[in-house]
């Protein structure tokens, strides 16, 4: 019996020190997560650990008791609000659930949804919206139709399709033609030789920013020759010597000489005077009121020597009783270009130039269109 007690105590004591061994583990393994999961426990997936040393990487709400974390509201489409719960002593229980790091209090932070209405939002700058281009639009005649349907039907009124449009008869529109048609006040401004933006700004008044901008123009100085360009705010198509605007024959020619004038235009001893005289001496330079092309040059009955130039729509001059002409039928001439010389052939009293302006064949007083 003796014997057996001796063996039964290490026994004993074996046993309890495995025992003991094995409960010891399995409370190490549950403390270090040691392999498996935890079944019991599971860290919500909107809930965040964070120590007090890491909670100064939150932007606090002091009103509101909040804590924002910027990364949150940059880097996350919907708004999340941080909310601070400290822990309490109460709760010591759960100390086991959560390994504490350095002896420091840890703070559990609950992630809340909130209406993102609630937050205040950087508004981002809306680009400014691209300023409306004037639309120069092509309208076809069709038959039947009347300058007044076509201002009708857009809007506008007769003047602003007379002065967007080469029409010579605001009477006469042809079945077919093209007509274009601006959407926004102003005349449409075919670029002639030599003429430049900035005198197209000073000659109709309007600032030459304006005009830049609502033809999209970014280097003034590469106009071209026959570029078309609306003239904001114009009302009348004002075209650097143009000898007929919308219709109507402009005062818009220069003086073939300077001198007194001998004999107006008008009834003159019974008869009509077709012209003025200008009472020059032989041999004086006569030179072209506008440009144009000759069409006669030679004597012509009571006109003796004279020229004859046509300026296109339908404006023509007469220059006659010359000594001799230096130009020829077909040859094109420009404003200023000497002609002739003055003289005293045909039917003449004396040495003088008598002027004609003549529009669609009719004369017109030439005081009335030739420039100070």
């Amino acid at each position: 019996m003796g014997s057996r007690r001796r063996y039964l105590r290490p026994l004993v004591l074996f046993i309890l020190m495995a025992f003991f061994s094995l409960s010891l583990m399995g409370r190490l393994d549950s403390r270090l997560h040691i392999g498996g999961f935890d079944w019991d426990f599971e860290i919500p997936s909107q809930t965040q650990i964070i120590t007090e040393s890491e909670s100064e990487d939150y932007l606090t709400d002091s009103a509101n008791n909040l804590i924002v974390q910027p990364d949150v509201l940059l880097n996350r489409q919907e708004p999340q609000v941080i909310e601070i719960i400290p822990k309490s002593t109460a709760d010591e229980s759960k100390a086991d659930d959560i390994d504490a790091v350095d002896d420091k209090s840890v703070l559990e932070l609950e992630i809340l949804k909130v209406d993102a209405g609630s937050i205040p939002q950087m508004e981002n700058p809306n680009p400014e919206e691209e300023r409306e281009k004037p639309v120069v639009l092509v309208h076809t005649v069709r038959s039947g139709e009347t300058l007044w349907d076509i201002a009708i039907s857009y809007g506008i009124t007769i003047d602003n399709i007379l002065a967007s449009n080469d029409i010579p008869n605001s009477n006469r529109i042809r079945v077919g033609q093209q007509l274009q048609i601006l959407t926004v006040k102003g005349v449409l401004h075919k670029v002639a030789q030599g003429e430049s933006v900035w005198e197209l700004a000073q000659r109709y008044g309007v600032p030459l920013a304006e005009i830049m901008e609502v033809n999209s123009i970014e280097d003034a100085s590469k106009i071209q020759p026959g570029a078309k360009l609306v003239i904001p705010g114009a009302t009348q198509l004002l075209i650097k010597d143009a000898l007929v605007i919308n219709g109507q024959i402009q005062k818009a020619f220069d003086w073939p000489a300077r001198a007194r004038i001998s004999s107006k235009y008008g009834m003159r001893w019974g008869r009509m005077h077709n012209g003025v005289d200008i009472a020059v001496v032989t041999g004086t330079p006569i030179k072209a009121a506008a440009d144009g092309k000759v069409i006669f040059s030679g004597t012509n009955g009571g006109y003796g020597i004279m020229v004859i130039i046509d300026h296109g729509k339908g404006v023509e001059t007469r220059y006659a009783h010359h000594s001799r002409n230096v130009v020829k039928v077909g040859q094109t001439v420009k404003r200023g270009d000497v002609i002739a010389y003055s003289g005293n052939t045909g039917v003449s009293t004396g040495p003088h130039l008598h002027f004609e302006i003549r529009y669609n064949g009719k004369a017109v007083d030439p005081l009335k269109y030739l420039r100070n």
